[in-house]
């Protein structure tokens, strides 16, 4: 195996194969790099293409282990996935015999770093992405694998990230090295033919060293000393060239022949700006940076100071240390717990700020991180509600750092109490994102529209990074726009991204209340994307419903046809009939997917009132299914306000008791409600919350507050038993999220002077058992991501 990888167990190597050997590992990590950008710029066959010598090098084979990971979490196929957990264990076999083998040979390749750091940060990746893959089975087996894998990348890029915290000025980035061992050497060639370069030595990292003789001086830093000898072999001056060139290229942006970044890069998000010209680093533009998305952030350009493999090493470590940092703070508590007693300690904000680091980089994991990052930020599900603006745990720690941060001249230090309520107020300008909001953690604003931006300027051919701008777009609350922008993508090789895209799309035209067009997308959805027939169903037959409860009302939408609405009442009995044959015919690792167990459960509950109260199946169905469903995709923080409301009226087309005109929706001509059943309690406690989020949402907290409490809480709360909940038998899902949700609107209504109150309702959210309903890791991770940002501000 060593043989073949070129790794052979044989005599020590001199000086001469050493300096070969670092120049070729530097040139095959830059072509690793490249390899993995040509998928970011969705043009994997080329990226493929270029790993070929995946067998024998391994960093290419972590590089192809990438792109399938990358494929398998998109799309959730299980076969893709397995795919790539068998080319992330050879990744790990083949870094870890690479590693061994250059500690033995003593082959430095690295300014600040021990022998075969590269190689042990290589192998904590392969370690990391593996461990995700199999947890994701829900495998107990595997899951035992997963946490030994996770074990090892985590010690590993530990001892390597304090190692960098040490490195003077390195913990900033990798572009500010200096000398600090006279051994380390800074090669320098010219562009004349390969016989007649000259090399020189003057210092490290820098452009030291102009090459002689008539041609253009390049350079490129490697860590060895150069022989008199090496100076003069042809060999080492043409892969000193080639490193340079390949360097160069890809921090210029151009190794992949797109076009200058200059060419494509905008200041505002969609179609707003799509004729005006910027310029990158220029003074001048033709946009008002004041009223641009990016605020006039700009990504600052790399540059070729350093060495390609402490480039890897750095943003490597950045990336995966601090996604692994944020993954174990998300865990739920239970399982925290137990992770901590075996060495694992998770910090969200450390690892966010890892995370922001490696995202600078011009490179894969810079890619990935900035993916990462709009996932945590803006995907369609948030790991972190917004509205808990409150500060981060270092800056309670550090009152002095905080006061600076808040009130520069002030005289005095204010109190923990006093920051907090500062601190809360610069949250909220963030979040409103004006040309005065500086972007912080928990709100970065500008600073992220501005890293996609340049992404998509760096990669114009990929639908991967047009999805991450129309969900931009939509948590925005700029739907139409993100509908605009997805409906210009083309056709995708990463038909991952394809299904994506479509789904994201359906789901914003879901909140946009264009219920026919995204019924129908549900349905194609089934030609696209394999994951779950079932959910695509259900969804394309609540749509419909919706759309028939609209026409039933008189209410006008632009996705709704009032001529349509036996049609629609006819589509929305088929499909949401269908949905349930389907449920477990595409498993997921053996598995049935949580939503398809959440159907079965809702069309069951449905059934049963039909058949109990002799109505027809649709007029059986209580809460709108599709503003339900629309919860759990983040929809009612992506609504306009005209959404918002329209949602608060055709929440009511349930109510069978008209009490309240504001929440109970009633035929004006009949004066008597449109619900053909008597409305369940559980259906009425679904309602309510929904209803509830929507006036929080609309700007009328303390009347959201008084509804969820006094129709839900004080119903869930078991009278007899302080402390105590009710059992809820068709919906457990509603019980943990209601509770969630009462302390957010604690917080909301009081601030800091809400602390007590609201953590008293997020750890009884997260006392519910959550081995009892199917959708409970979407909730436990927002409560417990909650509970973290509090937990510190006890006072």
């Amino acid at each position: 195996m060593l043989r073949a990888l070129g790794l052979s167990s044989g005599p020590s190597l001199d000086e001469k194969q050493k300096t070969s050997k670092v120049l070729e590992e530097a040139i095959q990590i830059e072509n690793a790099f490249k390899a993995m950008d040509f998928v970011l710029d969705d043009r994997a066959d080329e990226g493929f293409e270029l790993l070929k010598d995946r067998d024998a090098v391994p960093i290419s084979q972590l590089a192809y282990g990438v792109i399938q990971f990358l494929e398998a979490t998109l799309g959730f196929e299980a076969q893709a996935m397995k795919k790539a957990h068998e080319t992330l264990s050879l990744a790990e076999n083949q870094n870890y015999k690479a590693k061994t083998y250059a500690e033995r040979n003593k082959l430095k390749t690295s300014f600040v770093y021990p022998v075969g750091t590269e190689f042990a940060v290589a192998y904590a990746e392969a370690n990391l992405l593996n461990a995700l893959l199999m947890l994701m089975s829900e495998s107990v087996v595997e899951g035992a694998k997963a946490l030994l894998k996770l074990r090892r990348a985590y010690h590993t890029l530990d001892q390597i990230s304090q190692s960098m915290e040490k490195q003077n000025g390195i913990a900033n980035g990798l572009h500010n090295l200096s000398l600090v061992d006279g051994s380390t050497t800074s090669l320098a060639s010219s562009a004349t033919t390969a016989t007649s370069a000259s090399v020189s030595t003057n210092g490290v990292g820098g452009a030291g060293g102009a090459a002689s003789g008539t041609g253009v001086g390049k350079f490129v830093s490697v860590p060895i000393p150069l022989t008199e000898q090496a100076k003069k072999d042809a060999k080492v001056i043409k892969n000193l060239e080639k490193l340079y060139k390949l360097r160069k290229s890809r921090i210029d942006g151009e190794h992949i022949g797109n076009p200058p970044i200059s060419d494509n890069l905008r200041q505002n998000l969609g179609f707003k700006d799509k004729d005006a010209a910027t310029t990158v680093n220029g003074d001048s533009t033709t946009v008002d940076e004041a009223h641009s998305d990016s605020q006039g952030y700009r990504v600052e350009p790399s540059t070729l100071d350093g060495s390609t493999i402490d480039e890897y090493i750095h943003s490597g470590v950045k990336l995966c240390f601090g996604i692994l940092q944020v993954v174990l703070s998300l865990i739920p508590s239970g399982i925290g717990k137990v992770l901590s007693i075996v060495g694992f300690k998770g910090s969200r904000e450390r690892g966010l700020k890892m995370v922001w680091e490696a995202a600078k980089e011009r490179n894969i994991h810079g890619g990935i991180a900035l993916l990462a990052l709009l996932v945590f930020y803006d995907g369609p599900f948030q790991f972190t509600d917004v509205d808990f603006d409150i500060p981060s745990t270092l800056e309670m720690k550090n009152p002095e750092l905080m006061s600076n941060a808040v009130s520069p001249s002030s005289p005095t230090t204010p109190t923990p109490k006093e920051l907090s309520g500062e601190k809360m107020a610069l949250e909220r300008v963030a979040t409103i994102g004006t040309s005065a909001a500086e972007p912080t953690l928990l709100h970065p604003g500008a600073k992220l529209v501005a890293t996609l931006l340049h992404a998509r300027a760096l990669f114009p051919n990929s639908n991967l990074w047009l999805l991450q701008e129309g969900r931009m777009l939509a948590s925005r609350g700029r739907l139409e726009e993100a509908v605009e922008l997805m409906d210009s993508a083309k056709r995708s090789q990463m038909k991952q991204v394809d299904a994506l895209l479509w789904f994201d799309r359906c789901m914003i035209l879901v909140f946009m209340h264009n219920y026919e067009r995204a019924a129908k997308d549900f349905i194609e959805l089934c030609n696209i994307n394999t994951y779950s027939h079932a959910l695509y169903n259900w969804f394309a037959g609540a749509c419909y419903l919706e759309a028939y409860r609209m026409c039933v009302v008189g209410l006008e939408s632009e996705g709704v046809n009032q001529h349509k609405k036996d049609w629609y009442k006819a589509q929305a009995d088929k499909y949401l009939h269908k949905a349930p044959t389907l449920i477990g015919k595409k498993k997921f690792f053996s598995k049935i997917p949580p939503f398809e167990k959440f159907i079965e459960r809702k069309y069951n509950e449905i059934v049963r009132v039909s058949t109990a109260s002799g109505v027809p199946f649709l007029d059986a169905v209580g809460t709108s299914l599709a503003h339900e469903l629309a919860y759990f995709w983040n929809g009612y923080n992506r609504m306009s306000e005209k959404d918002l409301e329209l949602t608060l009226k055709l929440l009511g087309y349930s109510a069978s008791k008209v009490k309240d005109p504001e929440f109970d929706l009633v035929d004006p001509e009949t004066k008597k409600p449109y619900a053909k059943v008597s409305e369940t309690e559980e259906q009425a406690m679904i309602r309510y919350t929904l209803q509830a989020l929507s006036l929080r949402r609309l700007g009328q907290i303390e009347k959201g507050m008084d509804l969820i409490q006094t129709k839900v809480i004080d119903l869930i709360m078991d009278p007899t038993q302080p402390g105590k909940m009710r059992k809820l038998d068709e919906n457990p899902w509603l019980y943990p999220t209601a509770l969630y949700e009462r302390a957010l609107f604690s917080w909301k209504c009081h601030g800091v002077d809400g602390l007590d109150e609201s953590m008293m309702w997020l750890k009884r959210s997260a006392e519910f058992n959550p081995d009892d309903y199917e959708l409970s890791a979407r909730v436990s991770m927002k409560t417990k991501a909650a509970i973290d940002r509090l937990d510190d501000l006890s006072f």
